[in-house]
């Protein structure tokens, strides 16, 4: 029984057993995984093209409520996003058009509106909620269908997102149906929001691949971390004091500043940014510029990293073209 035992345990000079992804010898790259995931064969083909051939045979079931008031809201597994634009082709043919993609983490609500206030040809000016108002108040004949793939997508999660989404909902001239994925999402809403949307509900399950969706997606191989997105930052600054906002206004100009380097390494230190907040009236003592700069570390706002001259440098981590969205945004929030 020993000598078995023995003949079957792993060689003590030998190259270890493979017990990890990390000790496999295999590319994880996010570009040769997409690549390998495309050579797999499609299963249950026919399957698939005769629950879409069901769900196109639906589309006129689909069509009356929507033209009636009523919004129409799709789930089920599998991408919904090539059935649904064939039915905006097909269908939505007596009024606009115009689809956003959800899943985008870059897509908020502010760019929604200006979208829409901008098809509608209404005026654009003013805070988010006027916006809505001079979208409400376009005819009801010039109808525009608003398709949203994703509503639970990253950045309308927040609740002043679904809120505006529902009172646009409620527009005469608007006619909204999107698409959603994450089991939880009508989490997302309390009931007099919901009771806005006037949600029909729709089972699409198309075990469609969510090729599109997916490529805005870290990949779980490798572990990626993705910066923190100016969706999130939008709602954690509006939650803070105006002095605040405009502190973390300066860093992320101060790190978009031509002299830095594209990857935003550099960033200011903590005198140099205490000498611009006190001449700008934002702060009365350095006690005050701390208390501010822990509340955007506690929620991920801010990092620290050692300078090339050994300094510690305040800095944001987020990308260029996000933080620039960040920057748009406060300015609406003023």
């Amino acid at each position: 029984m020993t000598t078995y035992f023995t003949s079957k345990a792993p060689s003590k000079s030998g190259r270890r057993a493979a017990t990890s992804i990390k000790d496999l010898d295999i590319d994880l790259s996010t570009v040769n995984t997409a690549a390998e995931l495309q050579k797999l064969p499609p299963k249950n083909a026919k399957a698939k093209q005769d629950l879409l051939a069901k769900y196109t045979a639906d589309f006129p079931k689909w069509l009356l409520p929507l033209r009636e008031g009523f919004s129409l809201l799709f789930y089920g597994f599998g991408s919904k996003k090539a059935l649904l634009e064939a039915f905006a082709r097909d269908c939505l043919t007596d009024g606009g058009v115009v689809a956003f993609n959800g899943y985008m983490p870059s897509l908020n609500i502010r760019e929604i509106l200006l979208k829409l206030a901008t098809l509608l040809r209404v005026c654009r000016g003013g805070n988010y909620k006027a916006i809505v108002e001079a979208v409400r108040s376009a005819s009801a004949e010039a109808r525009l269908y608003v398709l949203i793939h994703n509503i639970d997508g990253p950045g309308l999660q927040s609740p002043e997102a679904q809120h505006l989404l529902s009172e646009l909902a409620r527009c005469p001239a608007i006619r909204l149906l999107a698409s959603m994925d994450h089991v939880n999402a009508p989490l997302l809403w309390d009931r007099r929001t919901a009771a806005r949307f006037n949600w029909l509900y729709f089972d699409v399950t198309t075990y469609a691949p969510y090729h599109a969706e997916a490529q805005e997606m870290p990949s779980l191989l490798i572990g990626r971390r993705e910066a923190v997105q100016s969706s999130n930052a939008a709602v954690v600054l509006r939650t803070l004091v105006p002095q605040a906002r405009e502190i973390f206004r300066l860093l992320a100009q101060a790190q978009l500043a031509p002299d830095t380097d594209e990857e935003g390494s550099e960033g200011m230190t903590f005198g140099q940014l205490y000498r611009m907040s006190r001449e700008q009236l934002l702060v009365a003592n350095d006690t005050a510029l701390r208390a501010h700069l822990t509340e955007f570390k506690d929620h991920d706002l801010l990092q620290t990293r050692r300078g090339q001259d050994g300094s510690d440098l305040l800095v944001i981590p987020i990308q260029a073209e996000a933080l620039q969205q960040v920057i748009a945004d406060i300015k609406d929030m003023a």
